[in-house]
């Protein structure tokens, strides 16, 4: 039995929909949110051959018109990804009634969920997300993009175009989650934690009793967690879709985490760098009277026990992170708008000085010797 979690867009409203066996009906269950009988087929490379082929026997060779593999990537998620997926639309002979259905991570919808947005002015969008952290945040809420150079820097500014764009439906299958690597679910598990400690300490509970049997995949702990996760980010973008309010609250731990994730040395995936970003909000919190040291050291033991990092692998020179801070979407002119956590919920600031943040990421730096 599958469970139906309704969001609201100004695109219209669209499912989440979660249940085993999911992407053996997708054929089935595509009719009932588009009426395109024609596809471009976008899937992570990594899964191709395992959920991308059952994706692609379901909906059968007659609606699929072409296949495209994505190497997920953050170097390569740049809008030559995206124009090479125009390409194949054009080649695959898609029209506006048409639509693309995307298999695999955030990344892969990211780039999948902006061609669709684009592609003759916008053409319709299926997501299936094969990881829990795209199952849990990534896929719901319409943001679409890629990467962009950092003027005089060899970096990338995270996201730093895109568009807002609804899929039609998410199809959530937590069978995906068994080839999933334990890192991969670990990086979910991070995002979670970030919608309990901005809107829901429940869900923190949840994941602290269920720590050993999340990290092992265990299917009946994830078919907890999802919806209760999920319900999180539904509530924040459906009270706020084009993120000028509350939706800024989703980028817990992001703004730091932005600035690591693509520094191709540190070999960070995007939950783990979300992981060490949240730490260094929290003890930014704690510098301004936000937060008490007892929830910055709670939060840190949380994320240990699920494998996660709380600090860098390697020391990386602070000036250089508060620089690629500067490039992120949330600077609003001169001033660096930051989310930082309460014990209850968490809040937006634009007035934390550098010498705080510089202090916030002297914390997630390894000690030396």
């Amino acid at each position: 039995m599958s469970q139906r979690i309704a969001v609201l867009s100004e695109h219209g409203p669209y499912e989440v929909v979660i249940g085993c066996g999911g992407l053996r009906t997708v054929g089935d269950v595509i009719p009932s949110v588009t009426a395109a009988d024609r596809f471009l087929l976008v899937v992570d490379q990594a899964v191709a051959a395992t959920h991308g082929a059952v994706v692609q026997a379901s909906l059968g060779q007659d609606r699929v018109a072409g296949t495209v593999e994505i190497i997920a990537e953050e170097r390569l998620k740049q809008m030559q990804a995206v124009e090479m997926l125009w390409d194949s639309a054009l080649a695959a002979g898609l029209d506006r009634s048409s639509a693309i259905i995307s298999v695999g991570g955030g990344l892969t919808g990211d780039v999948a969920g902006f061609a669709a947005a684009t592609y003759m002015r916008g053409i319709d969008y299926v997501q299936i997300p094969t990881t829990l952290l795209a199952m849990v945040d990534a896929s719901i809420g319409g943001k679409t993009g890629v990467n962009l150079a950092i003027p005089k820097s060899d970096r990338l500014g995270k996201n730093l175009a895109g568009a807002f764009w609804a899929p039609k439906m998410v199809l959530v299958d937590p069978e995906t989650l068994e080839t999933l690597p334990v890192r991969e679910l670990r990086s979910g598990l991070a995002e979670c934690v970030k919608h309990g400690v901005i809107a829901d300490h429940g869900l923190l509970e949840l994941i602290s009793s269920r720590a050993s049997l999340l990290v092992s995949g265990d299917v009946d702990a994830v078919l907890e967690l999802l919806p209760r996760s999920i319900d999180v980010k539904r509530d924040v973008v459906q009270a706020d879709e084009r993120e000028r309010g509350c939706r800024m609250l989703l980028n817990f731990g992001h703004t730091f985490a932005h600035a690591i994730e693509p520094i191709e040395e540190l070999d960070l995936t995007h939950g783990e760098a979300v992981s060490i970003g949240m730490c260094a909000a929290a003890w930014c919190a704690c510098r301004v009277g936000l937060y008490a040291q007892s929830d910055a050291e709670a939060l840190v033991a949380l994320l240990e026990s699920l494998g996660l990092p709380t600090v860098l692998p390697q020391t990386v020179p602070i000036d250089s992170l508060c620089l690629a801070m500067r490039y992120d979407k949330k600077v609003s002119g001169d001033r660096m708008r930051l989310v930082l956590p309460t014990h209850d919920a968490a809040v937006v600031r634009d007035d934390v000085s550098q010498q705080d943040v510089h202090a916030a990421w002297s914390r997630v730096m390894p000690v030396a010797g």
